[in-house]
């Protein structure tokens, strides 16, 4: 598996969108396995990426391009294969709900970035309508499922969730964890039903 993803990557353009934690480690990855060029998209300034400063130094090692101030807005294709990505130029405007300036389109800014690949690797919310993925199944306000911390069980017994889809962003290893809290009630769960 590996090699196939290297072979796919190999003298490849990849453009990586996103500023997180995430974002880094694609962008970082696609470099080593051996894309010609990578660039890593993102609509606000350097400042106010949520990725550590130490992982944004790593891709600049690793070779990335930042192309900061500028967004994504379609997806270029031909043939079933990507062939670019259409961006348009923003600039910070007024602070939005978190405290950091809001980036707005600049007019008339769009520009097209050949390239041979798409890694999306933005937000990691709760879809506005994925309550409706799974009836019954108790969420909050962020559209987060509600399950026990001990078990990962949630208000339908039988369903289970654990990672993003419960916490919110976090880290992958808490994920895992989440992973084996609920194996160990799901088998808990049948061996209860077949008794």
């Amino acid at each position: 598996r590996f090699d196939e993803i290297s072979a796919a990557l190999k003298d490849k353009t990849i453009a990586v969108i996103g500023g997180g934690s995430v974002a880094m480690d694609c962008a970082q990855s696609a470099a080593k396995l051996g894309a010609r060029d990578v660039y890593l998209v993102y609509r606000r300034s350097w400042s106010q990426m949520p990725a550590e400063e130490d992982e944004r130094q790593e891709t600049l090692d690793a070779g990335v391009h930042y192309l900061i101030l500028n967004q994504p807005r379609e997806v270029l294709e031909e043939s079933g294969r990507v062939t670019g990505l259409k961006l348009e130029r923003t600039r910070l405007g007024k602070p939005d709900a978190t405290g950091r300036r809001k980036p707005e389109a600049a007019p008339g800014s769009d520009w097209t970035l050949t390239c041979d690949m798409v890694i999306e690797a933005i937000g990691n919310t709760a879809e506005e309508d994925s309550p409706e993925w799974y009836p019954d199944v108790q969420v909050d306000d962020r559209n987060l499922i509600q399950a026990d911390p001990e078990t990962r069980a949630t208000s339908v017994p039988g369903i289970f969730a654990g990672g993003d889809i419960v916490r919110g962003p976090a880290l992958v290893v808490n994920a895992v964890q989440d992973g084996k809290l609920a194996a160990r009630a799901i088998r808990d769960y049948l061996n209860r039903k077949e008794a």
